[in-house]
């Protein structure tokens, strides 16, 4: 089975196999829509031939509907049957107390992914284009929150100041730099730090309960040693939750 993210800033490709996830692959959503469908083809092509199983198959979650099409368009032309994540799909597997219409299929993968490791009370970080906390409880989504991502401020702040030069976004051990480029990394590191570690502590009193806290994201080893409690790194979640709602779709609909 080919499980697919489609993002906002990458689309992640990568196989599933006697439950193994492999040959993850990354392509860039922004590039040039010709350049795009050709590199979107080549993936698509490659990992057919890497698919021990030969199984033509395929999920996908997607926040970004604009792409939807010219990913079908290939996934047919390649007779690789594809569905899309849907809140509904999940109702037997996962509780959802939230707007169904509403609920990115990403937060649901997410979601799935812990449920499906025996998590009942979480709260899971992703650090995406977007940073999204979803909010677990009795093995049940209760919503959560959405913030600018890191990059996405980052790149924004640059984009918008003369002097600021980008820079990569790295663990300071002082909150106040002696430069440009070590306040930047500062000021982000340490905002979103206690942004992040101030709203866990808000949910928990909120919610009241005790969850584990669950990262995941480009950003998530950066930040991990110190966000309280202390977190479990789950780099690859979405796609793992990708293969526990494609195994469930297709097995009830005989693929």
């Amino acid at each position: 089975m080919i499980l697919i993210d489609i993002g906002n800033t990458n689309i992640v490709f990568a196989l599933s196999e006697n439950k193994k996830i492999k040959n993850i692959t990354r392509v860039d959503s922004n590039l040039e829509i010709n350049n795009l469908k050709m590199i979107l083809s080549k993936t698509i092509n490659r990992l057919l031939k890497e698919n021990k199983n030969n199984s033509k198959i395929s999920i996908i979650s997607s926040v970004v509907p604009k792409l939807n099409p010219i990913l079908i368009k290939i996934l047919k032309t390649n007779k690789i049957n594809a569905s899309f994540v849907k809140p509904k799909d999940v109702l037997s597997y996962l509780k959802i107390d939230y707007k169904l219409n509403e609920i990115g299929a990403d937060r649901i993968a997410n979601s799935v992914a812990v449920i499906n490791h025996k998590i009942k009370n979480s709260i899971v970080i992703d650090f995406g284009t977007a940073t999204t906390f979803e909010v677990l409880k009795e093995a049940t989504f209760l919503g959560g929150l959405i913030f600018p991502g890191i990059d996405l401020s980052k790149n924004t702040l640059i984009k918008k100041t003369s002097l600021l030069k980008n820079t990569a976004i790295i663990k300071t051990r002082k909150v106040v730099a002696k430069n440009t480029k070590a306040s930047i990394q500062s000021g982000f590191y340490w905002g979103y730090l206690f942004a992040i570690n101030s709203i866990i502590k808000k949910i928990k009193n909120e919610k009241k309960f005790k969850p584990k806290i669950i990262l995941t994201g480009g950003l998530a080893n950066i930040f991990k040693n110190d966000i309280s409690p202390k977190p479990i790194v789950k780099p690859n979640l979405t796609l793992e939750g990708l293969q526990v709602i494609g195994s469930l779709f297709y097995a009830k609909n005989k693929y």
